[in-house]
């Protein structure tokens, strides 16, 4: 999965957005997702089950305390217990990335330093489950690219550990700075700072064009009951496109040796690809075209290289997308298998070089060997 499209037409928080993104996988991911959840914080249990809002069926992400003696948290305590968790860094920078954005708002809002400030509702253990479990689904998934409709917000008042506040209350009107929102025409709070702040924090436009062409469709409920379905929908597709450069040059006066040296060096240093093409030059020279393909960050890195271990005295460049397919590697029967996913299809091909180590112990043809790994 790789582009992730939100829509909220009824708010947003982050139980919602973990329990669509939940929908969208199938129920051994499910499953392992939550496992691993259920590892980091002591006396919290996260679950999710099918629910039912107005006639459609989506997933609810649901966090269970023990205890709930502690109401509120400063954002030092809260980086603590995220510093805590069994996860890798980025999802824990992520979580706290969140966390700093959330905590900015609530500090103009009340008029106290970032340091300083206590957070209520969101600095409560299931807040920081649903931001951290967010910002783990979303790396599990390896989810690129997160788009976002505009959002509603409700309209009306809320309670809250400050008393009623207008809908959407202060520190998330705050955080929607920016992002396109609307009250809509239901009466209440559809989205929650948690939410708003993964939104702030993860989606790269907020636009109305929600894909034309996608996989998924997952479905987060809500716990609350409305006139209308009370849940987040997002549209995913491993659909991949990427900007590339390719870098090309001409030469004629390098070996065969020399050109494959140069080939396996870059590669090694991180070329996305390199090849070399049989052309013809002036004076009906034979000689070569070479290719490197990177991504544009690293083009002014690959030009010194370039220059570096060739004899060319110049080169081109093409800006261009490429589309990429999902690739993973799993194992069958000791033998690795290349699993590539993505555009409606799915391809797999086992290593070739594992494939040749069997054909010679057994003394069996390539083809055979193919067989055995069906």
């Amino acid at each position: 999965m790789k582009k992730i499209y939100i829509e909220c037409n009824m708010g947003v928080s982050g139980d919602m957005l973990c329990g669509a993104l939940l929908d969208a996988l199938n129920k051994n991911e499910q499953n392992e997702i939550i496992n691993k959840l259920n590892t980091l914080m002591s006396g919290v249990t996260v679950s999710c089950n099918k629910s039912g809002k107005r006639g459609i069926t989506g997933t609810k992400f649901n966090v269970d305390i023990k205890e709930h003696g502690h109401h509120h948290s400063s954002i030092n305590e809260i980086f603590d217990t995220i510093d805590g968790f069994a996860l890798d860094e980025s999802v824990k920078q992520n979580a706290k990335e969140v966390y700093k954005i959330i905590a900015n708002a609530e500090s103009k809002v009340h008029g106290v330093e970032v340091a300083d400030i206590h957070l209520h509702e969101v600095g409560m253990k299931d807040a920081i489950m649903d931001i951290t479990a967010f910002c783990y689904i979303v790396s599990r998934i390896n989810a690129e690219i997160i788009t976002c409709s505009p959002i509603a917000t409700g309209y009306g008042e809320v309670k809250t550990a400050h008393g009623i506040l207008p809908v959407p209350a202060p520190a998330t009107a705050l955080l929607l700075a920016g992002i396109q929102n609307y009250a809509g025409d239901v009466k209440g709070e559809l989205t929650t700072p948690t939410g708003a702040g993964l939104i702030k924090y993860f989606a790269k436009e907020i636009t109305t064009e929600r894909p034309q062409v996608y996989d998924k469709i997952g479905y987060g409920m809500g716990s609350k009951d409305f006139e209308k379905p009370n849940c987040v929908r997002v549209f995913a597709s491993d659909e991949n496109e990427e900007a590339v450069v390719e870098l090309k040059c001409q030469i004629d006066d390098m070996t065969g040796e020399e050109m494959g040296y140069a080939i396996n060096k870059l590669l090694s240093l991180g070329a996305l690809d390199v090849y070399i093409t049989p052309i013809v030059m002036k004076k009906s020279r034979p000689a070569f075209e070479l290719t490197v393909i990177t991504h544009p960050n690293k083009m002014d890195f690959f030009i010194r290289q370039i220059f570096k271990h060739t004899t060319t005295l110049g080169i081109r460049r093409i800006e261009c997308m490429r589309s990429v397919l999902t690739r993973e590697v799993t194992e069958k029967n000791t033998v690795k298998i290349k699993r590539s996913e993505g555009y409606g299809v799915k391809k797999e091909k086992p290593e070739f070089d594992e494939l040749a180590k069997i054909a010679d112990e057994r003394d069996i043809s390539i083809f055979e060997a193919k067989e055995l790994v069906k």
